[in-house]
């Protein structure tokens, strides 16, 4: 690739940085950061070693013993971050266990939702279940599921959640709601809508016609194979009379797309999603405020494997003190499982895939060795420095983060473009920022230890850094020049920029 926008706009970097629904932004304003300078005095200090605890228990549930694997997350240490990943193929493939642990860093980690485990095809395992990091949702679903969300609260909860797409062509906008996200509903579905991301690393080859985004705009209506590009998606659309009737004279090569992210619970619209760290669905429910909970057919189950045989679990939930729990056991019903949650100290709990799936890591041992390579995992992935939030005027900006180094908080800027409707140039070739605000201009570039103000240059301990090809300067620096305030939030790790 030939520049910094390009590299900035490769999937992986558009899933660390959670920027897959909101491909509309300009590629120059995804490039944007800052950070925040905060006195060494005040500096605030990370949780200390021993966020991931692991170990066995004998547990007697319904009459029964059993040998309980389990891993406890304080999941509020800013250096932990709990996200699912998906085979390194892409959606649809699937992967050893143990290689999705060491390609995300994880410290900890247990298998994902169910997936067609038994297809012959390998490029069709698809998973059962909704699949969400960072506010980007990789896939759709309707299911009861484990939430990290943006107050590193655990929650379960069972949502649909789906994209509503806007196209918008002459100044008049059309609207539409794909039938899923990342799925194959096969070929005798003509009347599919399919929407797919970057996460999808196959040809999209289906039979139907594939409108390709880039950008925010249509780039190209084609009935061929495509792949979804870095910096956009696909919409797959089925031969139906239907859509070629209703949908497709709706769409045209240059008009403007916007995906946004619908979750809904029991038919009502769920606020904040996108500023969620992690969802992953699965179930049948087990628990829910300590009590037993378990009601299948609400859950969506009615195979007897899953409703009333004994064997190899795996569940995930959170106890009284708010930690993420994991766990395996061998032999056990749901209502054993139940018994065994509650056994040890679980308040909400919920099963995930089992049998041959099962899988739990933690701190450097396997605990349970799953059987069969894997669609999905649930992993908590351990960075080297703290992760902060950012919030401006009290509103957390999903999918944003920064880091601490040294006595430097580093935070992206991007949220204080958007909330002060600031003018500002990047340019590519001198990776320099010019920002105006007010009777104030700041120029910022990368390396240089001097920030420009008003003509006066201002040393810095920390000099703006493309890290992960995104720019990061000093905050506290910024937030003073712009007559902002810094409030921290010490539990969450985030810095709150209140806007003058």
């Amino acid at each position: 690739m030939n520049s910094i926008l390009d590299r900035m706009m490769s999937p992986m970097n558009r899933l660390n940085r959670g920027a897959g629904t909101r491909f509309r932004r300009s590629a120059a304003a995804l490039l944007l950061g800052t950070s925040v300078l905060l006195a060494a005095s005040s500096l605030p200090q990370a949780a200390a070693a021993g966020s991931v605890e692991s170990g066995k228990s004998q547990v007697k549930a319904n009459g029964k013993n059993f040998s309980v694997s389990w891993v406890k997350v304080d999941v509020t240490d800013p250096r932990l971050e709990v996200m699912p990943v998906t085979a390194a193929r892409g959606i649809g493939y699937d992967e050893s266990f143990s290689s999705m642990i060491a390609k995300s860093g994880a410290v900890a980690a247990v298998n994902g939702t169910f997936f067609n485990a038994y297809e012959k095809d390998a490029s069709i395992r698809y998973p059962n279940g909704l699949l969400l990091h960072d506010g980007n949702l990789l896939h759709s679903g309707e299911n009861q599921s484990i939430i990290v969300d943006g107050n590193k609260e655990v929650d379960i909860r069972k949502v649909n959640m789906s994209f509503s797409v806007t196209v918008t062509h002459g100044g008049k906008p059309y609207t539409f709601s794909p039938w899923g996200t990342n799925k194959d509903y096969g070929s005798g579905q003509t009347d599919q809508v399919v929407w797919f991301t970057p996460e999808f690393k196959s040809a999209i080859d289906m039979n139907g016609t594939k409108v390709v985004v880039r950008n925010g705009l249509i780039t190209e209506i084609t009935p061929n194979a495509v792949y979804v590009p870095y910096d956009g998606f696909v919409c797959l659309i089925g031969n139906s009379s239907n859509n070629r009737n209703n949908l497709l004279p709706n769409l045209h090569v240059g008009d403007s797309v916007k995906a946004d992210l619908e979750v809904t619970e029991n038919g009502q619209d769920i606020q904040g999603a996108d500023t969620w760290q992690a969802a992953i669905g699965a179930g049948p429910k087990l628990l829910t405020n300590g009590k037993v909970d378990i009601n299948p057919s609400r859950d969506g189950y009615s195979d007897p494997k899953i409703t009333k045989q004994a064997a190899m679990r795996s569940f995930v939930g959170s106890d009284a003190a708010g930690k993420l729990v994991m766990g395996t056991v061998n032999g056990a019903t749901m209502q054993d499982l139940a018994e065994i949650a509650l056994s040890l100290g679980m308040t909400d709990a919920m099963n995930l895939d089992g049998g041959a799936s099962s899988g739990l890591y933690a701190n450097g041992s396997m605990l349970t060795t799953p059987g069969r390579a894997l669609s999905n995992a649930l992993v908590v992935k351990k960075y080297y420095n703290p992760q902060v939030q950012v919030a401006v005027d009290g509103k957390l900006a999903g999918g944003f983060k920064g880091f601490v180094s040294g006595d430097t908080t580093m935070v992206p800027m991007r949220p204080l473009l958007d909330a002060m409707n600031a003018n500002y140039k990047w340019d590519n070739t001198a990776h320099s920022l010019t920002l105006k605000q007010g009777d104030v201009e700041m120029v910022m570039t990368v390396g240089n230890y001097y920030i420009r103000v008003n003509g006066t240059d201002y040393w810095v301990p920390n000099p703006p850094a493309l890290i992960d090809n995104y720019l990061y300067v000093p905050l506290r620096f910024t937030a003073e020049h712009i007559g902002a305030e810094v409030k921290w939030d010490q539990r969450l790790y985030r810095a709150d920029i209140i806007l003058p």
